[in-house]
């Protein structure tokens, strides 16, 4: 049993490191995040923690050893980062809005976004697909309310800027 947690320990901390590189390309570039929210995975790192540390019985062999402490170089980082990412988003991520297309099949979340003294307020559009996937489409600095206008069902105006939805048009200044 102990071999099973060394095993998966490793196999999950390598799917959580993967689908925290994916979420920070889907921030980066605009794209569709595929990761659940921070959370979520915030809390599946404490529980690959955990059984981590169970692995650790597992002596059969030098590469189980060597997977174990690999597990808790990666997972220890990572729940640290997702902990800064519940952190921001229940501290500094205030929900001003949320808006449907005339068709009803798209829903679009504005925040504003407050780093405190250094950093300007901004709001940002983010909108919901299927599950958890999500994907930010307007980003703009230095602004604390959103205007918004459906022309059509994937033609929204945010602000005096349009967004072609079905073109995966986005905004950021």
């Amino acid at each position: 049993m102990d071999r099973k947690y060394n095993l998966w320990s490793f196999i999950v901390c390598l799917i959580l490191l993967g689908l925290s590189f994916q979420a920070f390309y889907a921030s980066y570039n605009r794209t569709w995040q595929l990761a659940p929210d921070a959370l979520t995975l915030w809390l599946l790192s404490v529980i690959v923690f955990i059984i981590g540390i169970m692995g650790f019985k597992d002596k059969s062999s030098k590469r189980a050893r060597w997977r174990s402490w690999l597990t808790l170089l990666i997972i220890v980082p990572l729940s640290i980062a997702f902990l800064l990412g519940v952190a921001v988003n229940t501290v500094a991520r205030d929900h001003i809005e949320t808006t449907q297309s005339p068709d009803n099949k798209t829903t679009i979340d504005f925040y504003t976004l407050n780093g405190g003294a250094a950093t300007s307020i901004s709001v940002t559009g983010i909108v919901n697909g299927p599950v958890w996937f999500k994907k930010r489409i307007y980003y703009e600095v230095p602004m604390h309310e959103v205007d918004v206008e459906w022309k059509n069902s994937h033609i929204i105006v945010i602000n005096n800027h349009t967004l072609d939805l079905d073109k995966g048009e986005t905004y950021s200044n």
